[in-house]
């Protein structure tokens, strides 16, 4: 009996463990996108609050560097949508990426929200996933004799979330 029990107690040594699960792998990507965003009610000069959007997931994300760990291997898509507080000259908000980052590994997905902030025609977010600066001017009104109803949008970031 005892030495059944010792080879018991030897065969479930040698039984593989159960697998460790293992944090996903970091991000570090460069990216850089541009887009045309639709403001309604339209911003003016008064602080207000508005929504926009950029239509769908429909703008190039050009990154270079891992995702997830994995090289990127070219160009993803990109939208957002949003509110903000303020007028032609300042305010704040929170907006909600939606992307996609085609990888050696497959395409990875995100949704993030996060708060951004402008003043002057620039902008900014300092978030953990995807920290970045903005620059951004009217594609259509003035701010003047028409409220901005369309917004052009360059955008650098640093893509760190997994």
């Amino acid at each position: 009996m005892r030495r059944i029990g010792c080879v018991l107690l030897l065969a479930t040594m040698l039984l593989p463990l159960p697998p460790v699960p293992v944090a996903a792998a970091a991000s570090n990507a460069s990216c850089h996108h541009e887009w045309t965003d639709t403001v309604s009610p339209g911003v003016t000069s008064t602080v207000q609050r508005v929504r926009f959007t950029s239509n769908g997931e429909r703008w190039a994300l050009v990154c270079q560097g891992t995702v997830r760990g994995s090289e990127v291997t070219g160009p993803g898509t990109f939208g957002e949508e949003g509110v903000l507080d303020g007028s032609c000259s300042t305010g704040s908000g929170t907006v909600n990426f939606s992307f996609g980052i085609p990888t050696r590994v497959g395409m990875q997905r995100f949704h993030l929200t996060f708060q951004f902030s402008y003043g002057g025609g620039v902008g900014g977010s300092s978030n953990d996933a995807f920290p970045g600066v903005f620059v951004f001017s009217p594609k259509t009104g003035d701010c003047v004799s028409a409220p901005v109803t369309e917004v052009n949008i360059v955008r650098a970031g640093q893509l760190l979330g997994g």
